[in-house]
């Protein structure tokens, strides 16, 4: 009985750690949405904020079956380097470049970055061998990455904006369809007090895409709402600004 006890209360330390372990990965951006008719290009940041090295491996692998875009762009990645390792307390970038050919027809394109988590290098230090290092933790994750050709400048349409009050909570109801030939990425704020903007939300619309908003605006007072301003987040240009009648 002492036996088994301890033996699930081992069981249960490995596990906490690991799941501490696992929590400390992280990645920045988590997206790319780049022009790969004219080459698209992006630098990833992996942070290790543990006392453990991590090694890494970036792999293109197809999107299949995803109704939302013309078709699969893992054949045109590049990744460099392949193989990335990450010291405790530390962070590396990857860099990814995706082109696609000349004959590609205009519309939206993905793919996925497998990271997988290899066997991490030992580290050693003056006095002692760090333990930890050489564990292997499983990580395997695909990260969804979408990347269009067509039309430099994105267009929207939309419907009347409504500013509305709940619960003493500003509120903004609109949609918002993507009109491009390709995806658009898109950052959308309010214009309040003195030109202060407040921001609702930064979103991708694939082609043809309605999206719908019925978000909070934090900090804003119903009767200070001016206008909207849509900006396209790749070239930072204003797709549209919206005035707010009352």
């Amino acid at each position: 009985m002492k036996f088994i006890k301890l033996r699930i209360l081992l069981i249960s330390i490995f596990l906490l750690n690991c799941l501490n372990v696992f929590g400390y990965i992280n990645l920045a951006p988590s997206s790319f949405d780049k022009n790969i008719g004219k080459g698209g290009y992006q630098e990833f940041t992996l942070y290790n904020q543990t006392n453990i090295p991590f090694r890494y491996k970036i792999t293109p692998i197809a999107m299949e079956n995803n109704k939302k875009v013309s078709g699969d762009m893992s054949k045109w990645i590049e990744v460099y380097p392949k193989i990335v390792t990450v010291n405790p307390q530390d962070s590396k970038k990857f860099k990814v470049y995706i082109k696609a050919p000349k004959e590609v027809v205009n519309g939206d394109y993905g793919a996925f970055l497998n990271i997988r988590q290899m066997s991490a290098p030992k580290i050693k230090d003056d006095k002692k061998e760090n333990l930890g290092a050489g564990a292997i933790i499983m990580v395997n994750l695909n990260l969804g990455i979408y990347g269009y050709v067509g039309d430099e400048n994105p267009k929207v349409s939309y419907t009347t904006p409504n500013i509305y009050k709940k619960d003493n909570k500003v509120y903004l109801k609109m949609k918002i369809k993507n009109e491009t030939n390709r995806l658009a990425k898109m950052k959308v704020e309010i214009e309040g007090k003195k030109g202060y903007y407040h921001p609702v939300g930064e979103v991708r619309a694939f082609k043809g895409e309605t999206l719908i908003f019925d978000n909070e605006i934090l900090n804003l007072k119903e009767a200070k709402a001016k206008k909207i301003r849509i900006t396209d987040t790749e070239t930072d240009k204003i797709i549209e600004e919206i005035k707010i009648n009352r």
